[in-house]
């Protein structure tokens, strides 16, 4: 008894640790907010590389384009997650990430 006990939680465990091991780890969707403007852009976490003198700069998911803000306001749209790796989710990952909104 106890030893398919034991037997059946190793399986378990070994099942989610090849699961864990085949997904996408897409880290936290932030939502930028121009406060000059009020315009809002969206970018995964970490969001931004410091430009001496001009403020942060940081690619749009959406657009592609690099936008440069001193006076800016962040928001967390999404927390950090794993999906399967054929999922909507991280295809549209991979495709930022070529775009070079991903570090």
């Amino acid at each position: 008894m106890r030893r398919s006990l034991f037997l059946s939680a190793a399986l378990a465990g070994i099942t989610l640790v090849i699961a864990a091991g085949c997904g996408t780890a897409i880290p936290p969707k932030l939502e930028v907010r121009d406060v000059s403007s009020g315009r809002t852009y969206t970018t995964y976490q970490p969001w931004g590389e410091v430009e001496r003198g001009v403020g942060y700069q940081f690619v749009d998911l959406e657009t592609g384009r690099h936008i440069n803000l001193t006076n800016y306001e962040l928001r967390t749209l999404e927390g950090k997650k794993t999906v399967p790796s054929n999922s909507p989710e991280a295809q549209a990952f991979a495709a930022a990430r070529e775009r070079g909104g991903v570090k």
